[in-house]
């Protein structure tokens, strides 16, 4: 049985959660936690410190998720997705190279400079080869 048709048995109030096996709630059961551990953190952090067994703790949990008339929202936590179609900014190598004596760092602290503050570095960049344009033309 897979985690989230799981956590569905978990909520609904029908009998299906005693079909499941002790498999089934074995498996399943870090993750029921770490979920639970949402709403509830102390209980959750007390089935872990004691070492609680994994198929007590599910039955332990199914009692509070019969509380519920449906699998509640903070159930399913949202991932950040990269946004694809934010275009990727390349200094040129002069800029880079003039950027890196102003500021007397090497490679290795440009990217940190890229990694930790990414948005004024872009500008000192930006700014660092308009001036060079200016002063070709």
């Amino acid at each position: 049985m897979e985690l989230f048709d799981y956590i569905k048995v978990m909520f609904n109030s029908g009998n299906s959660y005693e079909d499941l096996t002790n498999y089934d709630k074995t498996k399943n059961s870090f993750m029921l936690n770490r979920f639970m551990s949402i709403r509830y953190p102390i209980q959750a952090n007390l089935f872990n410190a004691l070492g609680t067994n994994p198929v007590g703790a599910s039955s332990s949990w199914r009692r509070v998720t019969v509380q519920f008339k449906r699998t509640p929202t903070w159930i399913f936590t949202k991932v950040k997705k990269k946004d694809k179609t934010k275009k990727e900014y390349t200094p040129s190598s002069e800029a880079v190279e003039m950027f890196m004596s102003f500021n007397h760092i090497g490679k290795r602290e440009f990217k940190e400079c890229m990694l930790y503050n990414e948005e004024k570095t872009v500008n000192a960049l930006k700014i660092l080869e308009k001036e060079i344009k200016k002063n070709a033309n």
